[in-house]
């Protein structure tokens, strides 16, 4: 039997702490010495686990499925490898068929094919205590972001027109972009001279150079014009879930 070995971060703070990928492998390896189990492979990755699509986690799934021998999976600990119940299905299934040992070494737990009972709910326990992690961040997360939204902070990337900045205590903002803001202020005071289409908005912004606030920045289309045209950012007003807040940062335009 060969091992595979997992390491996986999920925060930049990880990368740095003893939870870090070097620090990961540097214990898994040590651990298949003692074990005499030959490394078949390692994967690392810093991607969220609660992510609908684990692109290395699926190729780590790929490659126990097409091994002709049993793989013992090693990971640090049993929230490095999972977070929710829906991949306990999978590798349960690849256990039961003998194709699979699970190896989790902060916990001092092996997961194979006679485990007993109390070694497969020692393995739960271990799963929900890390999706109760995953529950209260996200909690913590909407707290906090409903609490900035109340005091007038936007939480999201800005609105072409604006830029997110960073300030000097770390703290982060937004502010008229210097380039796009007077192109979206002429965007307005077009429109609503009545004599423009979205399409003929569209032509005229290209034509005086407006370009997307993307990565790859490219001429605006009539669904960005229209998204822009329909939104109260620039008069003062976030839109959050629905509801209308005002926000602190300065106006485009005004509301009339």
């Amino acid at each position: 039997m060969k091992a595979i070995i997992l390491a996986r971060v999920s925060t930049e703070e990880q990368m740095n702490e003893g939870q870090s990928i070097p620090a990961q492998l540097a214990k898994a390896r040590e651990y298949t010495k003692r074990k005499a189990l030959p490394i078949k492979s390692e994967y690392q990755f810093d991607e969220s686990s609660v992510k609908d699509r684990r692109t290395k986690f699926e190729q780590v799934v790929e490659e126990i499925k097409k091994s002709k021998e049993k793989v013992a999976l090693v990971i640090d600990c049993v929230d490095r490898l999972q977070r929710s119940f829906k991949e306990s299905v999978l590798l349960d299934d690849f256990r039961k068929d003998d194709k699979l040992e699970i190896h989790f070494i902060r916990e001092g737990l092996i997961i194979h094919k006679d485990s007993n009972s109390s070694e497969l709910t020692r393995w739960d326990m271990g799963v929900l205590m890390a999706r109760s992690f995953v529950l209260q961040i996200s909690d913590n997360v909407k707290r906090t972001n409903e609490y900035k939204i109340r005091r007038g902070e936007w939480i999201g990337k800005a609105p072409i027109g604006y830029i997110n900045i960073t300030k000097e205590d770390g703290s982060k903002g937004v502010e008229p972009d210097p380039i796009r803001s007077q192109f979206i202020i002429k965007l307005f005071e077009l429109y609503s001279t009545g004599n423009y289409s979205l399409g003929l908005l569209a032509n005229k912004l290209k034509d005086m150079g407006l370009k997307s606030n993307t990565r790859a920045p490219k001429p605006v289309g009539t669904a960005l014009i229209y998204r822009s045209l329909k939104n109260p950012f620039y008069y003062g007003m976030m839109n959050h879930k629905g509801n209308l807040y005002p926000h602190k940062y300065a106006h485009l335009i005004s509301k009339d």
